[in-house]
């Protein structure tokens, strides 16, 4: 992670703090952070971006080389995120795509090995399908506000807990709120 990333990580804790705007936050932060450093991910994709925290993050975490794409549905965000994450020094490892994330998800190009998914919640488990089949063997996945919107994320899951099916997956519970992390089985 660059200086200017954790630094514009620290502002944007104190200025979502104050004006009571969701974000990753410091604690899952570290915990995406570890899972990264652990997994290696080179190709990863954000679904839900709001103002770029989990994209500055993700994308300084990620080793040399690697890029993440962003699918944002409100094109104003958008406009914050490419902002963000030019101000954190990390635009060549970004792109940022306007769309909605079950439109834009066939039209990316490659295959990926790290997704994180923090948009509309009922939508969860589509997302996951519809990227599953261009995911690599050892791709882990991290569903943010699955404690939260608990009911609305019921049948993503149970689709990456079940025992039979392809995931090995893990809740991290953070008192106030929950993020499932799902690897795939190799």
């Amino acid at each position: 992670m660059t200086k200017k990333g954790q630094r514009m990580l620290g502002a944007m804790d104190r200025a979502t703090n104050l004006w009571h705007i969701p974000n990753v936050g410091r604690a899952k932060g570290r915990v995406i952070r570890r899972l990264i450093d652990r997994h290696r991910p080179t190709r990863a994709v954000e679904i839900g971006s709001l103002l770029g925290y989990s994209a500055i993050l993700i994308a300084g975490s990620l080793p040399a080389g690697g890029r993440l794409i962003c699918i944002e549905a409100n094109d104003y965000l958008a406009k914050f995120v490419k902002a963000n994450v030019a101000e954190a020094g990390l635009a060549s490892r970004v792109k940022v795509v306007v769309g909605d994330a079950l439109r834009a998800i066939p039209l990316l190009p490659g295959r990926f090995d790290l997704v994180f998914i923090d948009a509309r919640k009922e939508d969860y488990l589509d997302y996951l399908r519809q990227l599953e089949a261009r995911l690599t063997a050892d791709a882990l996945v991290i569903a943010d506000n699955t404690g939260v919107f608990r009911k609305d994320v019921a049948p993503y899951l149970e689709y990456v807990r079940d025992p039979a099916g392809p995931w090995d997956s893990r809740e991290y519970d953070f008192g106030d709120d929950c993020m499932e992390v799902s690897v795939r089985k190799v």
